[in-house]
């Protein structure tokens, strides 16, 4: 899955380094968190980095997972001080560092 950078005036740009670690490590505690596994072949269609936003802050990663036959599932990844998924909401915490 290709990482998208939007940026502040709607043009694209490439991801960083740390953008891509953080896609990585927040789908990892996606896919591992058992909400997820409950679903149905869920699969990743989007992945855009909101560089209008600090990477401490919820909305600055989003991440679209397909489910057939069931309402796409849409969370928010940011940088902070420990791990957490909340499916509620659809925010994801990664730990920095």
């Amino acid at each position: 899955m290709n990482l998208t950078v939007i940026t502040t005036d709607g043009s694209t740009a490439a991801p960083s380094a740390q953008d891509q670690t953080l896609m990585q490590k927040a789908r990892t505690l996606i896919e591992s968190d058992p909400h997820f596994q409950a679903l149905r072949a869920p699969a990743l269609s989007r992945a855009e980095v909101n560089a209008g936003v600090a990477v401490t802050a919820p909305g600055y990663l989003y991440l679209r997972y397909d489910v057939p036959g069931a309402v796409p599932q849409e969370l928010w990844a940011h940088w902070g001080k420990a791990d957490h998924v909340a499916w509620k909401s659809g925010q994801v915490t990664v730990q920095q560092g």
